[in-house]
């Protein structure tokens, strides 16, 4: 079996819908002997910031010398980029044997895409012998797949709204699920949640005897100070943004928890892991005429975040916009915040997904108040964005990871963001954003 044909095979699971529920998976691990309990892991949940968390925790804890495999989703433009083996996508031979090997039980369980490639990912990462795994939540926290693992911690990031036809509306409700990841006396680190969400985690915590702090709590005290700049440090950041320093902080706190637990850093290894972080679509700018930058915000949390940004780098510059995004997001709440800070939008169909039609995306652009042009594909979209920004203006490329996979270049995906001049960090810039707040609901 070709990997081409493997991943045909994968990507036709999804016909089989998301199933909430650990039974499927804890059958497939325990035919497969259990791979997840075969290495260190640290488990991450959240509604936004989890995959740069990951990424961060990732390279940093290579820069220590650790083998570390990394599993999160979606992709962009290839499946290996979900499971990462010493920084590098696992080899699509290792993609083809597994699926060749185990595909008429898949077939017979009727085990989902998203069961099956977590199944994959914890089979890689025994094989190819990882210390530790780096493992993102894909759905919630409760129910999803990769809740099967028995992590040296647990992470939740941030609360916001998402997914809200599973997850529910309001932030006890969202927390409840996120908190799902908690396990019986395994510590839990949190981002700086709203009230009503921490409430509902720390109770979940109390219950299960789980100790739990949030990394401003962490970074605060006097043994985190190896794990953060020295007092006339700042350490490079290749990821733009104030919310992305919030990420880091969490990594750094979730890295120092760790070092209790033996899991041996460092502040060499801190600057080095973080300068070297990739994270692709992550305000990833490609210079030129017009500049172009790709960012997978994809809920109202994100694009706040995305609009955030832009202010900060490009000032009130206005890019013209090519946005699509999934039917099942709050696509309106989405273009309200786009609105603020774009001048034209250029729509196109969703690629890979079920996403706004062309009367939807009018209507959203419209009620925002900015003008709306339909483009056949999102290369087309692209193509006119370009021309109306002309060689001297912006183009923002947003909404979906499908539509970033279709339009961000190959080259692109080995690199990470980076803001002209590149950002830099101080210990005051990461405790300031460990203390922030969560988003209002």
């Amino acid at each position: 079996m070709t990997h081409r044909e493997a991943t045909a095979r994968l990507y036709s699971l999804e016909m089989w819908g998301i199933k909430l529920g650990l039974e499927n998976i804890s059958d497939f691990c325990r035919h497969l002997g259990d791979p997840q309990s075969q290495f260190l892991s640290i488990h991450v949940a959240g509604t936004n910031g989890k995959g740069s968390t990951c990424a961060f925790l990732d390279a940093i804890l290579r820069a220590a010398g650790h083998r570390v495999g990394r599993y999160t989703s979606p992709h962009l433009r290839d499946f290996r980029e979900r499971i990462q083996v010493g920084g590098r996508p696992i080899a699509r031979d290792t993609v083809a044997d597994f699926v060749g090997r185990h595909w008429s039980r898949i077939k017979q369980e009727r085990y989902t895409f998203f069961e099956t490639t977590t199944a994959l990912a914890f089979d890689a990462f025994a094989r190819a012998r990882v210390e530790i795994g780096v493992v993102e939540v894909g759905l919630g926290g409760r129910f999803d797949a990769t809740n099967v693992i028995a992590p040296q911690l647990s992470i939740i990031t941030r609360i916001a709204r998402d997914h809200e036809q599973i997850l529910g509306r309001t932030p006890e409700r969202i927390a409840f699920e996120k908190a799902g990841i908690i396990k019986s006396g395994v510590p839990v680190l949190t981002g700086n949640l709203l009230p009503a969400a921490d409430r509902v985690i720390r109770r979940v915590a109390d219950q299960r005897g789980a100790p739990l702090w949030s990394a401003s709590e962490i970074l605060d005290s006097v043994d985190a100070a190896p794990f953060l700049p020295g007092p006339s440090e700042r350490w490079p950041l290749p990821l733009p943004g104030e919310h992305q320093i919030a990420n880091l902080a969490i990594a750094l706190a979730a890295l120092a928890i760790l070092d209790s637990q033996g899991i041996r850093v460092g502040r060499s290894a801190n600057r080095r892991g973080i300068a070297g972080t990739i994270w692709p679509g992550r305000f990833q700018i490609v210079a030129g005429h017009p500049t172009v930058v790709y960012d997978a915000a994809h809920n109202p949390d994100g694009v706040g975040a995305l609009a955030n940004t832009w202010r900060t780098v490009f000032g009130r510059r206005r890019p013209v916009c090519v946005w699509t995004a999934r039917l099942d997001k709050d696509y309106r709440a989405m273009a309200g915040v786009l609105s603020g800070f774009t001048s034209h939008w250029i729509g196109s169909p969703l690629p890979g997904g079920a996403g706004i039609g062309p009367q939807e995306q009018k209507d959203a652009a419209l009620d925002a108040g900015c003008d709306f042009t339909w483009a056949g594909s999102p290369r087309a979209a692209l193509s006119i964005a370009r021309r109306m920004a002309g060689p001297s203006g912006a183009v923002l490329v947003t909404g979906s990871h499908h539509l970033l996979g279709a339009l961000m270049p190959q080259a692109l995906l080995g690199q990470a963001g980076r803001t002209p001049p590149r950002a830099h960090v101080s210990r005051r810039d990461i405790l300031l954003a460990a203390a922030q707040r969560g988003v209002k609901f």
